[in-house]
């Protein structure tokens, strides 16, 4: 593989990051049912309140406060070291609103996630800020993955991948326990299947 085939592009938000301790800080402060992790969490809060509300002041908090709960996803460090060790190019697209919500009091969001980047043991494979960026919708983040030039790309949200102008030439990675229905993407349930994945191409 040339080095101009090693671009690699990580989603944050639940693919690098896990905020499963953040949700049941969350849930079990707000007195809720327990929640083990995010999807539950969202899924309990959108049952009760169907305008979303609710999920909206939640995840302001596990994506600000919350970030002090968060660790890196399971397999992101043992991933990074991989594709560093063997001269891929990382970079991550996310997308992330500059700042929450006016009622949940309109937390900068990006600097909070850079901050806990750089304070993380992911902070060695993404010294460099121009490496993140963060669009304010899904439809400017494929744009910017697309320029970007990426070869490969693992997102948590299959919304993504269904994006109209999404690249369907770059190995797309769908980090989900649900299995995928697109046949060109693949689906793992850890980032540990990448390295099998990728070696296996």
């Amino acid at each position: 593989m040339k080095n101009s085939d090693k671009n690699f592009g990580f989603d944050l938000d639940n693919t690098l990051i896990d905020y499963s301790v953040s949700a049941q800080v969350y849930s079990s402060s707000h007195n809720l049912d327990k929640c083990e992790d995010v999807i539950s969490l969202r899924t309990l809060l959108n049952s009760n309140d169907p305008s979303g509300r609710k999920w909206q002041e939640a995840q302001s908090w596990i994506y600000t406060e919350g970030l002090s709960f968060a660790v890196p996803n399971l397999g992101a460090n043992e991933l990074c070291s991989y594709l560093k060790s063997e001269n891929y190019k990382l970079q991550i697209v996310s997308h992330k609103t500059t700042y929450t919500p006016d009622f949940s009091g309109k937390k900068p969001l990006r600097n909070l996630a850079t901050q806990w980047i750089k304070k993380s043991e992911l902070s060695k494979y993404f010294l460099n800020e121009r490496v993140i960026h963060y669009e304010s919708s899904r439809e400017k983040k494929v744009k910017k993955i697309k320029a970007l030039n990426l070869n490969f790309f693992v997102d948590d949200l299959v919304k993504v991948f269904l994006e109209p102008e999404y690249p369907k030439q770059i190995i797309s990675f769908l980090l989900s326990e649900s299995n995928c229905d697109i046949p060109w993407v693949r689906n793992i349930s850890s980032l540990f299947d990448v390295e099998r994945i990728i070696n296996c191409e």
